[in-house]
């Protein structure tokens, strides 16, 4: 299965994993300031989304990190994911311990968590039904870049906003060809890598608690709240973000 790729930078490798709402431009800023300090920056966009061709058969989120290493012939690399790509993260520190030298969970998803059921807004129905993809996508924008709405609710140009909005056909397809990863929720405190979990504190509370859940169950693992941002932290506060990802990467060292 192809997937795109982007492999620059030499030094320690620092994996970018993106959200299941977004492609890797979500890591535009964090490339630039993590070449900057050295490091070899890798990033991809899952199938589906971005650059990357849409699936035709099943494959495994761990399955295909471990390839994107692999063939980057990188033995050991620093992870850093938001949202999905902080499960798929944990899920790697889990089934390959020896492939990561730390692991930064941005807004992490946790595989095995059991979310609250959802309740779909109104306008989403109804974009659904009228097989708008770009209006459900802008509900899902709502949902998890609300800083991307004006008091007045409606939608700001911004590049936060295009790289979800951009997926709008993906995330409104039907497909689905990700296997579940076997849960994680049990073995938090097996995971032995350092860890940084970094919230946001205008995020969805669900992410909040998955996040706590992270830092009281991998041991010695570290905590930071972030005032002024939704689950898109990348591109709302980077400076904040990075200033964290280079002490924990230099720590992981």
């Amino acid at each position: 299965m192809d997937v795109y790729v982007e492999d620059q930078g030499t030094g320690e490798a620092v994996i970018l994993a993106h959200a299941g709402v977004t492609d890797s431009r979500i890591w535009d800023l964090a490339v630039p300031a993590l070449l900057g300090r050295g490091y070899r920056v890798i990033r991809y966009d899952l199938p589906g989304y971005g650059r990357s061709p849409r699936p035709t058969e099943f494959f495994s989120l761990v399955e295909l990190a471990l390839r994107v290493l692999d063939d980057a012939k990188v033995d050991v690399a620093h992870w850093v994911g938001l949202s999905q790509g902080g499960a798929t993260g944990a899920d790697v520190a889990l089934a390959a311990p020896h492939r990561l030298k730390s692991l930064s969970l941005v807004a992490p998803g946790l595989s095995g968590y059991q979310w609250p059921p959802r309740e779909y807004s109104a306008a989403m129905i109804a974009a659904d039904e009228r097989g708008d993809a770009h209006g459900v996508a802008v509900e899902v924008l709502r949902r998890w870049g609300i800083m991307s709405f004006d008091a007045d609710g409606e939608l700001i140009a911004d590049p936060a906003s295009q790289t979800l909005l951009d997926q709008a056909d993906w995330l409104n397809t039907e497909e689905d060809f990700q296997r579940e990863e076997p849960s994680a929720v049990e073995r938090l405190g097996e995971i032995a890598a350092p860890t940084l979990v970094v919230l946001g504190d205008r995020d969805v509370d669900t992410i909040t608690d998955i996040g706590n859940l992270y830092a009281a169950t991998i041991p010695n693992a570290r905590l930071e709240m972030l005032t002024g941002a939704d689950h898109l932290l990348p591109l709302r506060v980077p400076e904040r973000l990075h200033a964290l990802l280079f002490e924990h990467l230099e720590a992981s060292k």
